[in-house]
């Protein structure tokens, strides 16, 4: 009867506290840990090894089964590091980029008063070090090698697993400065992913990675590992170029498998399974594929992975050339070698520059070298106009060796945001080196300069450093830019250790045009968007376009 008694004055006592939801109490250790881990004089300094004292604090998690107790428990901890060294200072930094300060969680989490004001001051201490995230001055890059791996990391030890979850939400939640941008608030993916990460077994916790990096919304986040990725082994005999809702078959890798499954250049599959093209690669790949653009999202597929599968064959719905519909199964192949997959990204070869028409040159910039350069632009000083082909990755020129001939004097064409402090950001941030020669800026005084049309071509393959080059040959006063969507990611790619030995990049500076225009996720200023068909597809488009426009008075 005694322990009776006590067991219903234990849950009397109990009842009259606030229960607090498990994930929900795993979410608020989490943001809790990060900031100490980036604003705690001694933490951020690497006196303690962060990462096993995330580990040793959760294992008391469970044991705090009311809001009352976790509070408590929180104070606790917080206050065994210690807080006389703060140096608190409350107000904000009014020239930097704030739109990824967020702690609206402090005041609406509902924490008791004590450990409210002292999260509140450990946000507002000024007196931290970066240990755990040093800011290059030479590259403003941001180096995390002290930020490694845990070296016992056991994915069946929930532990490890929220602990990776923590460690890359927070770095991204303090140092990337375009996660403002990203589809979903990336307050909320810790709360939608914490089951995700909780869920137990290889393929859930590898899955939970992907959809974790994939809120990024970053196409320079693509990560090597991917479990889904990786686990598709057999391969379509063709490549493609997915317009609207279909895809049109543009290139051949199996000239024999693709005969015999009656296929012709031209033909259009616009259903997969007898889903609809888009909703199929949407559902298979938009939660394993970081993306900046949807644009990007059907460039990283349409030459491999699109059809990829573990079977032999797939069944796809096709619009023949001459009209025919067809539903039947294609043939799939195993890759020759590993590499073949990016070997299909590729751009045809072409040659670097020529006379494509009456007065008017053509320069693809893939190959091109200064040289070569220098040649064309000495044969077309006399033309209305020329085509820059930027639907390709330029690898042996400069924005210094085009401008050269594009501009009439030196010009900014850039404006970066960059990292400065946790959740900080400072516009107009240069190199360290930008008092010799600063990177946003080209050209020179140059009466000779080209003074006929430019006209740009850019499109889903126009990536990163191609996209820098573009926005520099933008600042050409005869540019006129035509094509579709780029790849949305154009500045710096910055590594990051995850807590299982493997790596992740993301792009660690804003860009944006002079005028504030930004260009991540929204890719390259267009002043004509080039509009294809599945029907007819005319690969020549482009170039027609371009043609039409230099030829207008």
């Amino acid at each position: 009867m005694k322990q009776i008694l006590v067991l219903l004055l234990c849950l009397h006592l109990t009842s009259s506290f606030t229960q607090i939801d498990e994930h929900e109490k795993e979410e608020h250790f989490i943001k809790i840990w990060g900031l100490l881990k980036y604003y705690h004089p001694d933490i951020s300094n690497g006196a303690y090894n962060v990462n096993k004292e995330f580990i040793q604090e959760y294992q008391k998690l469970p044991s705090l089964v009311t809001k009352e107790a976790f509070d408590k428990e929180m104070i606790a901890w917080i206050e065994s590091y210690g807080t006389s060294d703060f140096d608190i200072k409350e107000d904000f930094e009014q020239e930097l980029f704030t739109k990824n300060y967020n702690f609206k969680w402090i005041l609406e989490s509902g924490y008791s008063v004590q450990l409210s004001q002292l999260i509140s001051d450990l946000k507002n201490n000024a007196n931290y070090k970066s240990h755990y995230a040093d800011i290059k001055k030479l590259s403003s890059s941001i180096d995390f090698s002290n930020d490694g791996d845990l070296v016992d990391f056991d994915y069946t030890n929930n532990a490890h697993r929220l602990l990776f979850l923590a460690s890359f939400w927070n770095t991204m939640n303090y140092w990337n400065v375009n996660l403002y941008l990203t589809d979903t608030p990336w307050e909320q993916t810790l709360s939608k992913l914490i089951p995700a990460f909780s869920a137990e077994g290889k393929e859930n916790f590898e899955k939970a990675k992907e959809h974790l990096f994939s809120k990024l919304n970053d196409s320079h986040a693509n990560y090597q590992y991917s479990y889904t990725l990786d686990s598709l082994d057999k391969f379509p005999n063709f490549g493609g170029r997915i317009i609207n809702d279909s895809l049109v078959i543009t290139s051949v890798y199996n000239t024999k498998i693709f005969q015999e499954d009656s296929l012709t250049k031209g033909d259009v599959i616009y259903a997969v399974d007898g889903v609809k093209l888009e909703t199929y690669y949407n559902t298979k790949f938009s939660n394993v594929i970081s993306a900046s653009n949807k644009n990007y999202l059907r460039r990283a597929i349409e030459k491999t992975y699109l059809l990829a599968s573990t079977k032999d064959s797939v069944l796809v719905s096709i619009l023949k050339t001459n009209g025919q519909n067809r539903e039947q199964y294609i043939q799939l192949s195993p890759l020759a070698y590993p590499y073949q997959k990016y070997e299909r990204l590729k751009p045809t070869e072409s040659k670097g520059w020529k006379e494509i028409s009456d007065k008017i040159g053509y320069i693809n910039l893939n190959k091109i070298d200064k040289n070569q350069l220098k040649e064309a632009f000495r044969d077309f000083e006399h033309f209305k106009g020329v085509i820059i082909d930027l639907r390709n990755y330029p690898r042996n020129i400069s924005t210094a060796d085009i401008a050269k001939y594009l501009y009439p004097e030196r010009t900014s064409f850039l404006k970066a945001l960059t990292a400065i402090k946790p959740a900080y950001g400072n516009y107009g941030a240069n190199a360290a080196t930008s008092f010799i020669m600063d990177p946003f800026k080209a050209g020179k005084k140059n009466k000779n300069y080209f003074k006929g049309k430019v006209v740009l071509l850019v499109d889903r393959t126009t990536a990163s450093m191609a996209e820098w080059m573009g926005m520099a040959i933008q600042a050409s006063p005869n540019c006129i830019t035509i094509g579709e969507q780029t790849f949305g990611a154009i500045m710096n790619r910055n590594e990051v250790p995850l807590m299982d030995g493997s790596k992740i990049d993301f792009t660690a500076v804003g860009a944006f045009y002079p005028n504030d225009d930004g260009v991540q996720r929204k890719g390259l200023r267009l002043d004509h968007k080039i509009k294809e068909s599945a029907l007819h597809y005319d690969s020549d488009l482009y170039i027609k376009k371009a043609i039409a426009l230099i030829r207008e008075e």
